[in-house]
């Protein structure tokens, strides 16, 4: 299903003709080129954006380094694990709900647990630099398609398939 969305949203790029300008220019943290194509404006800075998929915020950001290759960082809490004096039940449910996720993940998502029982989830990918406002878009609806079965085993408890 995602090769398809990322195939139908390739081919539409290559039907729709490129926003040219007479020179780039700066968009807030983002260099915008002749040929409308985003990349950090600034080596130290990472601009991002967030957006809420299933009722959670996911946070994304973009960096690149010299040789203009870029990174993208996506990164989601996945909520907490209670702590054993709240209710000791749910909290071994709880992980052995983050057990079975971390076991399924693909290997480039990392699923983290802070001192205070929070889950959340990071992934860095390589990206294309400077990149188009399509791709990028279609990139990051990618992963969060990607990403709702596990968020569903998280809810559920069930495997995903």
């Amino acid at each position: 299903m995602v090769h398809l969305l990322l195939a139908i949203c390739h081919s539409l790029t290559l039907v729709v003709a490129p926003i040219m300008f007479r020179q780039g220019f700066s968009l807030g943290p983002f260099a915008v080129d002749a040929m409308g194509r985003l990349s950090p404006r600034d080596q130290l800075a990472v601009p991002g954006f967030s957006v809420r998929w299933h009722g959670r915020r996911v946070h994304i950001r973009i960096a690149s380094d010299r040789q203009a290759i870029g990174r993208l960082t996506i990164q989601t809490n996945l909520g907490r694990i209670l702590s054993t004096v709240s209710r000791p039940e749910r909290r071994a449910a709880g992980l052995a709900a983050a057990r079975s996720v971390a076991r399924t993940l693909p290997e480039i998502w990392r699923l983290r647990l802070s001192p205070d029982h929070q889950q959340s989830l990071d992934v860095v990918t390589p990206i294309a630099l400077p990149i188009t406002a399509v791709a990028l878009i279609t990139q990051v609806t990618a992963f969060l398609l990607d990403l709702s079965p596990w968020l569903d085993q998280l809810q559920t408890g069930d495997a995903p398939a």
